[in-house]
């Protein structure tokens, strides 16, 4: 029996119509060297490929009564026309057509009665392009495994037959009766008092660590500090997207001369974006804007399918008005927030998750929605920035060259951004997507980003 680990199961939880938990994974496909190519040629790719992913034949099974996880189980009548779509943009087939309908696809829901993903083939695009849009629930893939996914649906060389991975062994993840499910819960349920005492041992631990963070000369951000700001409140249904490309030369060249990692310099970025869209609005806070930061906790090679990840949040300095200056400040904190986040880490061992009946998170989370606690109760955080790392050689699907892959990441919890970056090739491919009653215009964000790198450009020589 494959449960869903504690992680897992609350993106099935937390989900509903203002919060849906999946994430995409956009590409940019060049088919003018691959004769043949079109929707029927792509789907007999996927068909040829999906033995290498059995977790997308699988769809989740209920526990009676929700006492415990779900768990997956094969699908007998899985149909991968079911999840392959085809779609095509108005002229002229530009970024912003191609955009509104990642919106579309981003605001619905995925059917819990199949396998939790779709995908869309999309023609029309300019310059005879073509888009393969790929939604994948997060209870499925966190950022480096959706990453990872690459290995099989890609190649290195436009005519590969098989994918550069093996075919996996893995044994069938036949349906289960009710009554094993209902009886498999029930003693779950009574295993939950020593695990109560656990947690709450280990609660105590992790608030004395984070204390004696906060006491030391460069403390992270307090929790439940974040200010609040335009793009905080209650999410709706709604959901717009932009993306661009940035040149990967740039981002390291500024790296490299500053003293700096990679990520200090997204993050940078990105303050300096939301610096400006909040300046122009009257509305910059007093303290810094804070981000949600994933940190992968996989092992080198490691990407099975779920959520391997544990977040900190950093502050983006973004009461800092000098690019330099901010960025060293960023840097700084970055690695107090890491440090944290590591002691935190290496604590961990039960989560509230692991062991709070799905019923009554789902209860919970309906309960805060209903309520609109997003707009009353302190926050964490004020937006999540996640930076996955890509191959730096050309890919290929189906015979048709990729020429950008965008990530998009899920809204959750009251944030109206989500900013997820891509690295591929020559360029750091940067997601937003966003709540468009929150946020006025994500393509602004992204203006402020290009400008912003130029800026720290400058400063680099």
């Amino acid at each position: 029996m494959k449960r869903l680990s504690g992680m897992d199961a609350m993106f099935l939880s937390m989900e509903g119509t203002e919060w849906p938990q999946h994430t995409l994974g956009l590409m940019i496909l060049d088919p003018s060297d691959a004769p043949g190519f079109d929707y029927e040629h792509l789907r007999d790719h996927l068909d040829r490929r999906l033995p290498y992913l059995p977790q997308f034949r699988r769809r989740i099974q209920q526990v009676p009564l929700q006492l415990d996880r779900p768990v997956w189980v094969d699908d007998p009548a899985f149909k991968l026309d079911y999840h392959i779509h085809r779609a095509a943009l108005p002229a002229p087939g530009g970024a912003r057509e191609l955009a509104d309908l990642v919106g579309e696809v981003l605001a619905r829901q995925l059917d819990r009665n199949q396998p939790l993903w779709e995908s869309w083939f999309v023609e029309g695009l300019q310059d005879g392009r073509v888009a393969y849009i790929a939604k994948t629930h997060h209870s499925v893939v966190d950022g480096v495994s959706g990453a990872g996914l690459s290995s099989v649906l890609c190649d290195v060389t436009p005519d590969a037959d098989e994918p550069a991975v093996d075919l996996p062994d893995e044994d069938e993840h036949p349906r289960h009766s009710s009554l094993e499910l209902l009886a498999k819960g029930t003693l779950a349920a009574a295993s939950t008092p020593p695990k109560i005492v656990q947690f709450l041992g280990k609660t105590v631990r992790d608030a004395v660590t984070t204390v004696n963070h906060l006491r030391r000369d460069n403390p992270p951000p307090r929790p439940m500090s974040a200010p609040k700001t335009s793009f905080n409140g209650a999410l709706s249904s709604h959901r717009s997207f932009a993306y661009t490309s940035l040149p990967l030369a740039d981002v390291k060249h500024v790296k490299n001369s500053l003293g700096v990692k990679v990520n200090d310099v997204i993050l940078c970025i990105v303050a300096g974006a939301l610096r400006t869209y909040l300046i122009k609005r009257d509305a910059l806070p007093d303290t810094p804007v804070l981000a949600t930061v994933p940190m992968s906790t996989r092992d080198a090679g490691d990407e099975t399918p779920g959520n391997h990840v544990h977040t900190m949040v950093a502050s983006l300095c973004t009461e800092v008005e000098d690019p330099v200056e901010r960025l060293s400040a960023i840097h700084d904190g970055m690695n107090s927030a890491k440090a944290l986040a590591e002691d935190l880490q290496a604590t961990h061992s039960i989560g509230l998750t692991d062991f709070t009946p799905p019923l009554l998170l789902n209860l919970l989370f309906k309960g805060f929605r209903a309520a609109k606690l997003e707009d009353r109760l302190p926050l964490a955080s004020n937006l999540i920035v996640s930076n996955v790392p890509g191959p730096p050689i050309p890919l290929y699907m189906a015979g048709a060259r990729i020429e950008h892959i965008v990530p998009v990441g899920p809204l959750t919890v009251g944030m109206g951004i989500n900013v997820t970056v891509f690295s591929y090739g020559d360029y750091v491919d940067v997601g937003v997507q966003a709540d468009p009653d929150l946020v006025e215009d994500a393509w602004e964000l992204l203006d402020g980003a290009k400008a912003e790198l130029e800026r720290l450009m400058s400063a680099a020589g």
